[in-house]
């Protein structure tokens, strides 16, 4: 199989050796999932020997989006329509030598569809192939899990990251913008690719408006920014917070601290290390019920006793 646009992964690349019927394909979001499918899907329905060879009228249907033996089944599907739906499993593919189904965000199901798809996946037809796409395994049944084959997209390493970005689409964007791209990446191209196109997230943006507010001890705005009345709001701030001082935490401690901010940086490797223990700590808080507006203030009041303890160097 051919892996052109995908980076690193060699363990990924050599597992897809032996070809399988069903595959789980996880990760976060920019870690490749979506391009490791395309290759997948291609791979199965082209009809050249080198799969996929992008030439083929087979490949060429299905870049084209228009492949009758490609079929994504939308997750939010009911338990009946996605029965009568895999009724086409049992049909011999239209063209293609295979009859490819795909669902993105596979933890959205019910289990009342993952279970619809255990038989199916666990004793297909020859022709089919099932590709489920996920950020969460623990949201897919262990039963359907144990009837794919788990393909876990790999971390790249941060000199691939950076030699990608000086492609001439990035050319336009500064050096120190890119090294800050490469160190919240997360190892992953397309969370790099996503932090220059300005889709980083407004909780990133937020983690770095509250901890500039919090070293300059600018309560009243720690206190707006940090203020949430919903859990769910609270649980993803104090985890991309926790992620935001382990990456200035780590990049300190590897001397690449190119493109980060200098503030957070002044804090010193002993005060991050406090604040990321104190963060994963309140992380765990959270997995029981809480009062969501004292919560808050305790993040708050955390943050502020370890930034602004002179007595940790």
């Amino acid at each position: 199989m051919k892996f052109d646009g995908l980076i690193g992964n060699n363990g990924v690349k050599k597992t897809l050796e032996k070809p399988f019927h069903a595959y789980i394909i996880h990760g976060p979001k920019g870690s490749g999932k979506h391009t490791l499918e395309k290759i997948l899907t291609a791979s199965f329905v082209c009809e050249s020997d080198e799969k996929p060879c992008g030439k083929c009228s087979q490949c060429k249907k299905y870049l084209s989006g228009n492949h009758v033996d490609v079929m994504y089944i939308p997750t939010d599907i009911k338990v009946g329509i996605l029965r009568e739906k895999l009724k086409d499993a049992s049909y011999l593919p239209n063209e293609a030598e295979h009859r490819v189904f795909v669902f993105y965000e596979a933890e959205k199901l019910t289990p009342a569809c993952q279970n619809a798809l255990l038989k199916i996946v666990e004793e297909p037809p020859s022709h089919a192939v099932f590709i489920f796409l996920t950020e969460n395994t623990g949201a897919i049944l262990s039963t359907l899990r144990s009837r794919c084959e788990m393909i876990a997209m790999e971390p790249v390493d941060d000199r691939e990251i950076y030699k990608y970005l000086l492609r001439p689409e990035f050319s336009k964007i500064s050096d120190e913008q890119k090294k800050a791209a490469v160190a919240f990446s997360g190892g992953y191209i397309g969370a790099a690719c996503s932090f220059l196109s300005n889709e980083k997230s407004e909780l990133l943006v937020k983690c770095d408006r509250f901890a500039r507010a919090i070293i300059n001890n600018r309560m009243d705005e720690a206190l707006r920014i940090a203020s949430f009345k919903d859990r769910n709001e609270l649980v993803l701030f104090t985890d991309e917070l926790y992620s935001y001082f382990t990456v200035h935490l780590r990049s300190l401690k590897s001397g690449n601290v190119d493109g980060l901010n200098s503030e957070i940086q002044s804090l010193g490797p002993d005060r991050l290390a406090l604040l990321c223990i104190k963060l994963a700590s309140l992380k765990d808080k959270m997995k029981f019920n809480v009062n969501v507006s004292l919560f808050s203030t305790a993040l708050i009041a955390e943050c502020q006793s370890i930034c602004q303890n002179d007595q940790i160097s």
